[in-house]
C-alpha cells in the first residue's frame, strides 16, 4: 500500500502542475478543471500529417500532454476521458481503459452516452440497475427517453439527477480539495510570431495575472517560471528559485522577462508564466532587499522535456496505471468545461 501511495502522489503532482483547479477523490482518481489552459477549438494534428488532414481539439492534445507526461515521469499508463462536464468525463475515462482517451465534445455528449448500457452512467450501480431494467430502461438512451417525473417518483432527486446524466447534462463545478501547488496562466498567439515586444508584453500581462491570483489566494512562492511554445510544437520550460517566499509582482514579472530573453529570437505559439512551491502563511514572507543583499535568487532551473502541449479547453481524465514490478490499477477523472 505505501508503493501504491508514493506512486499515487507523484501522478498528483503532475496533476495539480497541470490544473488550477484539482478535485481529489479518492487515492487514485481526481478531477482537473483546465478551462483557462485549453479550448474546445479545433485545430490541425501535424501528427497525422501524412495522410489526409485531420483535426482535433486542443483540449484533446492537452489531455495527451497529461497522459504522456504521467507516462515519462511516473512510468505508468493513464486511462483518459475529456468532456465538458463531470458526468461526462467520469464514463470517457472508463471508455477505453487501461491506456485510452476518448474525447467527448460539447453537443456530443448525448448521442455518445445514448447506446452504453445503463450501468455505465455515472452513479448507477447494479441496484440501480436492475430496478431500471425492471422499468424497461437498458441503456443510457433509453433512460434519457424516459419520463422524468416517473422517475422522480420512483427514485426521488436521484431520479432526476440520473434522467440529466443520461442526457448529458452535469452543472457541478469541479471544487478543490486542499491547497493549490502551483498558479499559472497560458496565453497564445494567433499565429506564431517572432515579435519580441509582443511577447514581453503578453508576458507582462501574464505575469500580473498570476500575481495578483497568488495574492488573491493569500500565497506567498519561491519558484517564478515560464513556458514557451515554440514551432512546429515544442514546449521549453525555464524557472528561478528565490531564496523564500515572497508576494512581489514587479519581481514576478522581471524574473519572467529575464528567463523569456533565451527565446526572443524563436517563432513562439505560446506563452506562460507560473509561480510554485506555494506557501499560505504570511508570516514566512522573505524581503526583497533581503534577496539583493544575499544574491536573493538561487539560480535558473532549465528544463528542455520536449512536451508537445499544443491544447488547452476542459478535460476530465481517468487514470489506470501499472508497472513491471507492482500491478496496479487506478483512475484519475481530469475535468474541463466549456
Amino acid at each position: 500500500m505505501e508503493f501504491y501511495q508514493s506512486v499515487a502522489s507523484e501522478v498528483k503532482t503532475i496533476l495539480h502542475d497541470c490544473a488550477d483547479t484539482v478535485r481529489e477523490v479518492s487515492i487514485d482518481e481526481a478531477y482537473l478543471d483546465v478551462t483557462d489552459r485549453t479550448s474546445w477549438e479545433r485545430v490541425d494534428d501535424p501528427a497525422r500529417a501524412s495522410g489526409a488532414a485531420e483535426q482535433r481539439t486542443l483540449a484533446e492534445g492537452f489531455a495527451r500532454h497529461v497522459r504522456e507526461r504521467i507516462a515519462r515521469e511516473v512510468g505508468v499508463p493513464a486511462s483518459v476521458g475529456v468532456a465538458p462536464n463531470m458526468a461526462a468525463a467520469k464514463v470517457a475515462s472508463d471508455h477505453d481503459k487501461p491506456d485510452g482517451l476518448t474525447v467527448v465534445p460539447p453537443g456530443t455528449v448525448a448521442e455518445f452516452l445514448a447506446p452504453l448500457p445503463i450501468e455505465e452512467i455515472h452513479g448507477v450501480g447494479p441496484v440501480r440497475a436492475g430496478e431500471l431494467r425492471d422499468m424497461g430502461i437498458d441503456t443510457a438512451g433509453d433512460l434519457a427517453g424516459a419520463d422524468p417525473a416517473t422517475l422522480q417518483d420512483r427514485f426521488g432527486d436521484r431520479g432526476r439527477e440520473l434522467y440529466d446524466r443520461a442526457r448529458g447534462v452535469d452543472d457541478r463545478a469541479v471544487t478543490p480539495t486542499g491547497l493549490p501547488k502551483s498558479l499559472s496562466r497560458e496565453s497564445s498567439f494567433s499565429a506564431a510570431t517572432t515579435d519580441s515586444d509582443a511577447m514581453r508584453e503578453k508576458l507582462r500581462a501574464l505575469a500580473a495575472a498570476v500575481a495578483e491570483r497568488a495574492r488573491s489566494k493569500g500565497a506567498l512562492y519561491r519558484t517564478i517560471g515560464i513556458k514557451v511554445v515554440t514551432t512546429p510544437y515544442d514546449v521549453n520550460t525555464r524557472a528561478e528559485s528565490l531564496s523564500g517566499p515572497v508576494d512581489e509582482p514587479d519581481l514576478v514579472a522581471e524574473v519572467a522577462l529575464s528567463l523569456l530573453d533565451e527565446f526572443v529570437d524563436s517563432e513562439v505559439r505560446k506563452l506562460g508564466v507560473r509561480v510554485s512551491k506555494l506557501s499560505f502563511t504570511a508570516d514566512e514572507q522573505a524581503s526583497l532587499d533581503g534577496f539583493d543583499a544575499a544574491g536573493s535568487r538561487n539560480g535558473t532551473v532549465a528544463d528542455d522535456s520536449g512536451e508537445s502541449d499544443d491544447a488547452g479547453g476542459t478535460t476530465t481524465e481517468q487514470v489506470e496505471r501499472s508497472t513491471p514490478a507492482k500491478n496496479r490499477s487506478g483512475q484519475f477523472s481530469l475535468e474541463e468545461f466549456e
